[in-house]
C-alpha cells in the first residue's frame, strides 16, 4: 500500500544524495559528478548525480519537475501524462509513459509523488516511486516499469544569488528482459543528458509560463489543486519491496525488532533490494512497504542474452556490411557515372563528325553549283562568238 511520506523520509534521502560511502565515481565533467552503487539483491546499480546550475535557481527548478503542462514541452520522451489524484496537499498519485529506443517497447509508471519546502534559504525536495492502482492496470502495449526511489533535493548555491545546486538519485528496474549489464552501463550516460535538458527547460520556463492562460501553481498553493482526491486504498500491493537507503549516523537505542520472514522466491521472481534504514532507535522502512501488484518479471537467464565479446562480434560484422554495402554503392554509382560520361562523348563525336560531313557535303555541292555555272556561261560565250561570225560571213562586200 502506498504510503504518505514524513520527515524522516526525506532526512533519509538527504543522506543518501550526501553521503558516498559505497559509491563510485562514474564520470567528473565541468560541475557534474555522476556516482553509481550495487544494490544487494537486485541486479540494477543505483545512480546519484550532483551538479550546479550557476544561473537558475532553485524555485524554478521545482516548479519546472512539478508543473505538469511545461513537461509536455520539454520532455521529448514522455508519451503520456495524466494526474490520477492527491492523497493530500503535498501527496499525488500520477500515469507516467515514456518511449524507449527500437525495438524496445515503451515502458509506463504508476508513481507516488512526496514532495516538501522547507522556504527561502532552504531545501525543496521531491520523492517519487512506483505504486499500483486499481484503475491503472499494466496496459497492452507498454511494459510497466519499477521505481525503487527516484529523489531530487535543491539547494540554494551560497556562492551564486541566482544559482542552485542539485542533487539526484534514482534506482530503477525497467523489467522486461533487457540485460542487467547494459542497463548498468548505460545509466551513468543518460543521467546527465537528463540534466542538461532539465537545466534548458528551467532557463525557458519563467518566459513560457507567462504565455499561459492560467498561473497556477497548486503544489505550492493548494487552494489552486483541481484534481481529484483519491483514497490511499486505491494502492494496493501484493508483493514487498523496501527501498536502498542508508541508516542514520550514530548509535540508536537497540529495540527489539522481530525478525522478518523472507519470502520464498520461485525460479522466475526477480530478487528485490532488502534494505531499511533506522531512525531514533526504530526500523522504519523508507517510502513504501510494499510494491506494485504487477507480477515479478522472470528472471533474465544469461543463456538469452549475448555475452559482451559476442556482442561486439556480431556489432563489428553489421558495421563491415553496412561499409562494404556503401562501396559497393558508390562503385556502382562511379560506373554509372563513367558510362554516362563515355556515352556523352561519343554523342558528341558522332555529332562533330556528322557536322564535318555536313559541311564536305555543302562544300562540294557549292563546287558542282560553280562548275556548272562557268559550263553556262562558257556555253552562252561560245554561242555568242558563233553568231557573231556567221553575221560577218554574211556580210557583202
Amino acid at each position: 500500500m502506498a504510503r504518505i511520506a514524513d520527515d524522516s523520509d526525506f532526512e533519509a534521502l538527504k543522506r543518501l544524495v550526501d553521503n558516498h560511502d559505497g559509491w563510485t565515481l562514474e564520470l567528473s565533467k565541468s560541475d557534474t559528478e555522476v556516482y553509481t552503487r550495487p544494490v544487494p539483491g537486485c541486479n540494477f546499480n543505483m545512480v546519484k548525480i550532483h551538479t550546479v546550475f550557476a544561473d537558475v535557481t532553485a524555485d524554478i527548478v521545482f516548479d519546472v519537475l512539478h508543473d505538469p503542462d511545461y513537461r509536455k514541452v520539454w520532455d521529448s520522451h514522455m508519451l503520456a501524462s495524466e494526474e490520477i489524484g492527491i492523497l493530500n496537499v503535498n501527496n499525488d498519485v500520477g500515469y507516467y509513459a515514456m518511449s524507449c529506443p527500437p525495438p524496445l517497447k515503451p515502458r509506463d509508471f504508476v508513481l507516488q509523488r512526496s514532495w516538501l519546502d522547507t522556504g527561502p534559504q532552504g531545501e525543496q525536495m521531491l520523492l517519487s516511486r512506483s505504486v499500483p492502482h486499481k484503475n491503472y492496470p499494466p496496459k497492452k502495449g507498454y511494459v510497466r516499469a519499477m521505481s525503487y526511489i527516484t529523489g531530487f533535493v535543491l539547494r540554494t548555491n551560497k556562492n551564486s544569488k541566482t544559482g542552485c545546486i542539485l542533487k539526484y538519485v534514482a534506482h530503477c528496474d525497467p523489467q522486461g528482459t533487457l540485460p542487467p549489464w547494459l542497463v548498468n552501463k548505460v545509466t551513468h550516460t543518460l543521467g546527465p543528458r537528463m540534466v542538461k535538458d532539465l537545466k534548458k527547460a528551467a532557463l525557458g520556463y519563467v518566459s513560457w509560463k507567462q504565455t499561459q492562460p492560467h498561473l497556477r501553481k497548486p503544489w505550492r498553493f493548494p487552494e489552486e489543486i483541481r484534481c481529484p482526491r483519491i483514497s490511499i486504498d486505491d494502492c494496493l500491493d501484493t508483493v514487498a519491496v523496501p527501498l536502498a537507503l542508508p541508516a542514520a549516523t550514530g548509535s540508536p537505542k537497540s529495540v527489539q525488532q522481530p525478525t522478518p520472514q523472507p519470502p520464498q522466491q520461485t525460479p522466475t521472481q526477480r530478487k528485490l533490494p532488502q534494505l531499511k534504514t533506522q531512525t531514533n532507535g526504530r526500523v522504519l522502512p523508507i517510502l513504501h512497504k510494499k510494491a506494485q501488484s504487477t507480477p515479478s518479471s522472470p528472471v533474465v537467464e544469461e543463456a538469452k542474452f549475448l555475452k559482451r565479446d559476442e556482442l561486439k562480434e556480431k556489432l563489428e560484422e553489421k558495421r563491415k556490411d553496412e561499409k562494404k554495402k556503401q562501396k559497393d554503392s558508390k562503385e556502382a554509382k562511379g560506373k554509372d557515372t563513367k558510362e554516362s560520361l563515355k556515352s556523352t562523348k561519343e554523342l558528341e563525336k558522332e555529332a562533330k563528325a556528322a557536322a564535318k560531313e555536313s559541311k564536305k557535303l555543302s562544300k562540294a555541292a557549292a563546287k558542282e553549283a560553280a562548275a556548272a555555272e562557268s559550263a553556262v556561261a562558257k556555253k552562252e560565250k561560245k554561242e555568242k562568238g558563233l553568231t557573231k561570225r556567221r553575221s560577218l560571213l554574211n556580210l557583202k562586200f
